[in-house]
Order: C-alpha cells, then structure tokens, then sequence
C-alpha cells in the first residue's frame, strides 16, 4: 500500500496512489511540507541553527602561507597605483583584483570549519594588515582626502598653540572632539615624527585594535571561533572600512574605542560573583568617556547600544539583580557622558548634524512619495556612468548582504537560545530564554541596513546612508555569519562549498569600496575639478606653501579645495559658511563685484580672494566648487573665466601672485578710503603674472 505523508485528504491520497501505480511505481510517495522548507531556510527550529566544532586551536595551520600569498598581491596593488598616476586604463581594475586576492583564499580559509581557534585569528590579522597598507599604497607620502585635512589643520593648531578648542573654520566640531588629534600631537612631540606619520601609527593601531576586539566581541556572544572570524570577514564589506573608517578622521578612531567598549561591558555580563566585575566596570566607564570626548554620532550609537541591552537585560530570565544593576549604570554612564560633553564644550552637534538629517529625510519622504530619486545610481555629478562591471559587482554585493540577512535574522535568535535544545522563539514561555542580551540587540540592529540603502538613493542623505550602513554592520556581521555557518555551509567538510561563500564574501567587500570610493579609489594622472583626492596635487599645494611663506596668516576666501590646502600647507584662515554663514562664494562667481558682492567680503573679513582658473574646465566631481550653498548646488555648465577673473579690472584689488592658473586677489582695500599709491619695496621673490586682462583661459 502507497504511504503518503503530509496533511493531504483521502481524495488526495488516492489521487497520489492512483498516479504511482499508473506509472509502474510501487515505493511510497512523500508530498513535502512547504512550511518545513520555509522554517529550514529561515532557520525557525534550533537543530538548523546548529554550528559544529572546530579544530584543535594551537595550531597556524596555513597561515604563514597566506601571509605570502598577501605580500604578492600588495606588490601587484603599488604597481597598479603607479600605473594610475601615469594614466594607465588597467589600473583601477588590477587594483581591485589585488584586494581581491588579498581577501579571498583567506576567507575560504576561515569559512571552512578545519582552521583552527588561532589559525582563524592569524589570518584575520594578516588580512587586517595588508587591507590597511593599500591604504597606504593609495596615499604614501602625505593627506589626500577631504576629511583627513580637517582634522590635520586641528592636529596642527594643538602643536602650535599648545591648547585645545581653537577654532576650526573647516569643521567647527573638530576640535571640541580632540581624542584623535591629542593622541597625534602627543606622539609627534615624543618621537619627532611628521603628523601624517604619526596619524598613519595612530589609525594603524586602530585598526588592528578594532578587529582584535570584534573578534573577540563576536565569539564571546556566540561561543564560536568560527562564526566570530567569518563575522569579522562579512565586517570587511562594510563601505567605509577599507578607506574612509582609515582616513584621519575622528571616527577612524571611534569605531575601535565602540567596538573596546562593547567588548569590557560582555566581559563584565560573563564575569562570576556579584563583586569579581567591578574593575572592568570602571575600566569600561572609562572607555565610554573617552568615546564621547572623541565622536559625537558614534558615541550616541553606544548609548543606544547600552540601553538596549540594558532593557534586554532586565527582561532576560535568569539574570541576576548585581547583572542588572551593572547593565543600568553603564547605561546611564552612556546616556550622561555624551550629553555632559556636548553641554561642557558649546553643544555644537545639534546645528551641525540636524540640517544634514532634514535634508536626508526629505529626500527619502520626496522619494517614497514619488517613486523618483533625486540621485542617479552609478552616475557621478559630473555625468559619467560607473563601468558596468563596477554597477553588476555593487548590485551583488546588495543582494548577498540581503539573502544572508534574511536566513540568519531568525537563525540568530534561535541561536542565542539559553538551551541548546529549545527555540526562543516558540512557545512563547521561552522569549525571555536568550543568552546574550548585546546579541539580541546587534539582531535587531540588522534592520537599520534597509534604512541606509534608502537614504543612499537620495544625494542629501547618502553620508547619513553611508554611515549609518557602517554601524549597521556591526549587527549585519554577526547575522551573516550565523547564517553561514549555519545554514550555507552547515556541516559540509568540502572546499568547494568554502570557497564559493568564500567568493561572495569577496563580492561584498568588493562592492562596498566601490559603493564608497568608485572610480576615485586611485589617484589619476591628472588634475580632476573638485573630486577631493584627485584634485590634490603639487601645484595647489605649491600655492598654499607661498602664502604662508610671503604673506604670513591672512584670511582667505577660495574653493573646496583650494581652502583645505591653504589652511593645512598654508597656515591661512578660510572663509567657511561653517563658521560664519557667509557665503563668499557668491562673491566669486558673480559676474560682476557689485554692491552686494563687495558687502559679503567685506562683512566676512576676507582680506585675500584664490581662484583657481581650472575650474572653469568641468563640472565639479563632488557636485559643488564651494561650500555647497543652493546656488553652488544648481551648476549645470562650469564656471565662467571672465566672473573669476572679475577682480582684475577692480581699482580697489590687487593681483598679488598668479602662476597661470591659479591667482591670487588682495581684496582688503575694499570699503576703505582709497590712499595714495605707494611703490612696494622688492621682497625678494618677484609677484608671479601673466598679465592676464581677458578671462580666457588657454
């Protein structure tokens, strides 16, 4: 007799038997249950959250073989580098393909359950070190990105001065949040060393100190070495950390000090006794001061860390009152810290961050309401479409993120389960069963990875996309990384299945440099008109040299670009919308210095006008020339020569020094009583010029 099994009807069943025999099948037929496929792939029952064991961990197994392999392909990175910069076609592809194999045979590696504890932890080191010397290779010798020279002018007013809170017309905010800069200052005193040197020590530690703690953060929550190492693998494919989260920026410094933190309040949760947790208690409160000293958004991104799992602490069955009152003080720590800081220093955030968040909300808002985004995907402000294997790689690597999200958001939950053999999840009795309330929380964080794809579709809100994304990842990671253990991998023992998850977590780290950097991860042969890196090159920086050198501090008014290179190589004070809510660009690019224009140099102060004539030659590749006013946000033809070079026929303005492209206008006699003409004395270095009277620009 024809078993059927599954909830079928009589009718049905003798439909199947019917079917069988008429076909010369004897054996029984098996209907499948379509909500048991549903449950295994969502991973709803705990037998497929399962991970097995691991190796024995006292072995480097492969490692130092991988540690060579990463050393060939860093040779293969500097030779594309320097092919970009002689303007060779193949290097930004070849540049790619080394991180690639910097990256993957170690995933496949780490991925496969027969590495070993150590192993696993020798190979996340390796990796770590050569992802962070290509960002090296890409900037040997000095800054080039526009954040990093933010901070450096910060780090070079504390050395000078010798005190904190100067003001920064660049980045107001900078220096009322100095972690980053005072550890810099302090060693450039101690050793002698350059800034950047000194910066490239700093985020070198850094560095290897945010995956040492995420590595142990990971496998403290899971109890895994293996999901803890591939975690950290699926961490890599965050946008912002192969660059941005290295360049000399605060957050570069944060992050790590986040992850240290999460890390000593898991430590204090596990610590036995009521009084044994009390000097990791201290030493994490100590942590999260020094977190809100140095960023404000990833500090309140640990308070809201702290007091969701404060809150899941008090929910947890099982934990203890000294748990939960520890759980709460840290909390509150978390909560007081930041706001005490904000309030001691001028409460600074709320204007800097709230314009940026309404602009990004109401471009999501346009965007859900209308079904049309404000930002072309792939297509930069200057018009140019993204390669087309650059577009299919990022739309990959979405779509792995967002399949290992879906089977592991569930399986995660079920994998922190206090009992080995019951569900969280069902009945409901056992919701409160959970092992690790920070883990429960980073799950739940996972559902702000949706939200920064959003906001990146919009051009306001892509920052907020972009780092939102980032911290996002730290739940992501950990997700993913259930999943992969176990659902995709499970309990094959194969190098096959390895290394084809090896691969897609190649395309996702693949896909998030090129979501961040694109095109622009090399720096070009030539000169690009505001694209940040590219456009910094020597004859700008020669410029900025010969102010400080032959006019001394005076207060300047000049492009993006230009502006960050005065007050870094310059020493100069800039004009900034920042820090006095003038708008001098206006100034600069009207077509005629009227009324008004005279006005708005004369109330900002400038003393001295930079023009950089290249910008007539393109749109800018950041989408503004200046500070990104409405106006400078509306150009759809590059500027006009003849409004640059306006200054020329005015009686009251100087040309004081101009190298053929770029020129520089002593604007402080504007508003004062004409004086008599004075012949200079020569000061040894005569005034560059090219009589220039016409804008044209050859």
């Amino acid at each position: 007799m024809t078993v059927v099994k599954g909830r079928t009807s009589p009718d049905e069943q003798m439909a199947y038997q019917d079917g069988a025999y008429r076909h010369g099948y004897t054996g029984s037929v098996a209907i499948p249950r379509v909500d048991l496929w549903i449950a295994a792939f969502l991973g709803l029952r705990r037998q497929d959250s399962a991970v097995g064991g691991v190796a024995d961990p006292s072995s480097l197994g492969m490692s130092p073989v991988f540690a060579f392999l990463c050393s060939c392909a860093l040779v293969v990175a500097a030779l594309a580098a320097n092919a970009s910069r002689l303007g060779e076609g193949w290097a930004v592809p070849t540049f790619y393909c080394a991180i690639a194999v910097i990256f993957l045979p170690a995933a496949a590696r780490i991925i496969h359950p027969r590495a070993s504890r150590l192993e696993r932890l020798a190979l996340i080191v390796i990796v770590t070190s050569a992802l962070f010397v290509v960002r090296v290779i890409r900037a040997p010798v000095a800054f080039i990105d526009h954040d990093e020279f933010l901070h450096w002018a910060t780090v070079n007013d504390i050395l000078e001065a010798g005190r904190l809170f100067l003001p920064n017309p660049l980045l107001p905010v900078s220096p009322l949040y100095p972690g980053l800069e005072l550890i810099t200052s302090a060693l450039v005193n101690l050793s002698g060393l350059s800034v950047f040197a000194a910066g490239l020590i700093v985020l070198a530690t850094a560095r290897m100190m945010l995956m040492l703690a995420l590595f142990l953060l990971f496998e403290k929550i899971t109890d895994s070495a293996r999901i803890a190492s591939i975690a950290c693998l699926i961490y890599m494919g965050s946008s912002t950390f192969l660059l941005f989260d290295v360049h000399y920026s605060y957050e570069s410094l944060a992050i790590p000090m986040l992850a240290a933190v999460l890390l000593a309040s898991e430590c204090r949760r596990t610590e036995p006794g009521d009084t044994a947790g009390w000097p990791t208690v201290v030493a994490t409160v100590v942590l999260i001061v020094a977190l809100a000293a140095t960023h404000h958004l990833t500090s309140y991104f640990c308070t809201a860390l702290l007091c969701g799992t404060a809150v899941m602490e008090c929910l947890r069955q099982g934990a203890s009152a000294m748990q939960k009152r520890r759980a709460i003080l840290l909390a509150s720590v978390a909560v007081i810290a930041p706001v005490a800081w904000s309030r001691i220093v001028g409460n600074p955030t709320g204007s800097y961050i709230l314009p940026v968040l309404e602009g990004g909300i109401h471009e999501v808002a346009q965007l859900v309401s209308s079904s049309t985004s404000t930002r072309k995907l792939f297509v930069s402000d200057t018009g140019a479409l993204a390669p087309a294997w650059q577009r299919y790689l990022t739309m990959a690597g979405v779509a792995l993120i967002c399949l290992g999200l879906l089977t592991g958001f569930l399986r995660s939950l079920v994998f922190n389960g206090q009992h080995r053999n019951a569900s969280i999840l069902w009945p409901p009795t056992r919701w409160r069963l959970w092992r690790s309330s920070l883990l429960q929380i980073l799950v739940l964080v996972t559902l702000a990875y949706p939200v920064s794809i959003i906001f990146r579709l919009t051009r306001s809100g892509w920052e907020i996309g972009n780092r939102i994304g980032s911290l996002s990842f730290l739940g992501v990671a950990i997700v993913v990384a259930v999943a992969v253990a176990a659902f995709w991998h499970g309990t094959s023992r194969g190098w096959l299945r390895a290394t084809a998850l090896a691969a897609a977590a190649t395309t996702v780290l693949i896909a998030g440099v090129i979501s961040s950097e694109g095109p622009r991860i090399l720096v070009p042969a030539g000169y690009e008109v505001s694209a940040d890196s590219s456009s910094i090159e020597p004859m700008g920086i020669s410029a900025a040299r010969w102010t400080r050198r032959w006019l001394g501090g005076q207060h300047f008014a000049a492009d993006r670009i230009n502006r960050l290179l005065l007050s870094t190589y310059g020493r100069q004070r800039v004009s900034t919308t920042l820090e006095s809510g003038q708008d001098t660009s206006m100034a600069i690019t009207a077509a005629d210095l009227g009324p008004m224009e005279r006005k708005l140099l004369i109330d900002s102060g400038v003393g001295f006008v930079m023009v950089d004539l290249r910008l007539t030659t393109g749109l800018p590749g950041v989408g503004v020339y200046f500070d990104g006013g409405a106006q400078d946000r509306n150009h759809t033809v590059p500027l006009q020569s003849s409004s640059l070079l306006k200054f020329n026929s005015e009686p009251d303005v100087d040309r004081t020094f101009d190298n053929g492209f770029m020129v520089i206008f002593d604007v402080g006699r504007l508003g004062k009583a004409r004086q008599p003409a004075v012949p200079r004395k020569r000061t040894g270095e005569p005034v560059q010029s090219l009589e220039r009277t016409d804008g044209d620009l050859q």
